[in-house]
């Protein structure tokens, strides 16, 4: 377990790094760094003793720093990540889904109805 924990080290330096384990038997990987909130993942606890899955861990954990921080975008099967720019707005009005629409139009159908009946 040493050899893995030293891989965490090395893939985030600067991060303090912990492995705790968890009530049903999976483990909690911590990520924290000095005021940002840590970022934590339920690993399966024999993870840690195979290189392959324990890099595997480090690229997932990787890739959701970098979606949380905007930096990249997940697209596609696999682990495929595209660097993007985030996108630019045109200030129009915000457009009601079909669902919101729906739900709002039965309501005020509702309340048509209640009105009649008084």
């Amino acid at each position: 377990m040493q050899i893995a924990i030293k891989e965490f080290f090395d893939a985030f330096p600067g991060y303090e790094v912990s492995i705790r384990p968890r009530p049903d038997g999976m483990l909690l990987l911590t990520l924290g760094k000095d005021g940002d909130e840590p970022l934590r993942k339920a690993i399966p606890s024999d993870a840690v003793f195979c290189t392959e899955r324990v890099r595997r861990v480090i690229r997932e954990m990787q890739r959701e720093m970098k979606l949380a921080s905007g930096e990249v975008t997940w697209k596609g099967e696999g682990d495929t990540w595209l660097d993007r720019e985030l996108p630019t707005f045109s200030g129009g009005p915000i457009h009601i889904t079909a669902a919101k629409t729906l739900v709002e139009r039965r309501r005020l159908e509702l309340l048509n109805r209640r009105a009649v009946a008084n």
